[in-house]
This record gives structure tokens, C-alpha cells and sequence, in this order.
């Protein structure tokens, strides 16, 4: 088979992958309902938790009052487009998980808050 073929065939895999990986982040969260603030929250990213109950924070730390609990099932919108993230406090999701220390911002309410990055599954809701 000569290289145009290979880079075809490979081209073809790679835009299958894509749209299998694009319904499947589509599709988890639509049974879930809504848990976010009113204007300003993004109507195509966010996150969500079929397994726990997640803490939604005021800082991106554990010691950070605790101003909700994302419940199992729900989702909460992402604060800005693109599902920003940042650095904060370390935290584990599970006693025999690794240590982690990235927080998405989320819309809580109208105001930004923070959910740990690793205890949620982030995507596409709408």
C-alpha cells in the first residue's frame, strides 16, 4: 500500500474516532438535570458525577468554605467557554485515589465557584 492510501486510511479512522468520542460526551448528561446560576452559564460545557456527590467550593481548595453539593446525577455549567481550570489546593476523590490539584470554575448560583477537576466527568450539556 503506498503512503497517500496509508494517510487516507489513517484520516478516515481519525474522523470516526472523533465523532464516537463527541456523541459519547454528548450523550452521558442529558438525563441529568441542571444545577447552575441563571445568565452566564454555558449551555455547552459542563460537568457531572453518576457515581458521588461532589463539593462545589468558594476557592479552588479543600479548606475553602464549601458552598454546595453537586448531587449524583446532576450537572453544574461550566463558568466561562472552554471549561477553564486552574491550579488550587490538593484533594482526593476517593481514599485510594491519586493526589490531584486542578478545579474547574463552574457557575453556582450566578457567582464562580469551583469543583475538583478529577471527581467530575466534563463535556458537552445542552
Amino acid at each position: 500500500m503506498n503512503k497517500i492510501a496509508r494517510l487516507a486510511m489513517a484520516g478516515i479512522a481519525s474522523v470516526g474516532l472523533v465523532a464516537t468520542m463527541n456523541s459519547a460526551a454528548t450523550a452521558a448528561p442529558t438525563a441529568a438535570s441542571v444545577v447552575a446560576g441563571p445568565a452566564g452559564a454555558q449551555d455547552w460545557g459542563g460537568g457531572w458525577s453518576d457515581v458521588r456527590d461532589v463539593s462545589i467550593r468558594e476557592k479552588p481548595s479543600t479548606t475553602s468554605r464549601k458552598v454546595g453539593t453537586l448531587k449524583k446525577g446532576k450537572i453544574v455549567k461550566c463558568w466561562v467557554a472552554g471549561c477553564s481550570a486552574v491550579d488550587g489546593g490538593n484533594y482526593k476523590c476517593t481514599s485510594s485515589s491519586p493526589t490531584e490539584n486542578r478545579w474547574h470554575e463552574v457557575n453556582w448560583g450566578g457567582k464562580k465557584r469551583y469543583a475538583a477537576t478529577r471527581c467530575l466527568e466534563w463535556g458537552r450539556v445542552e
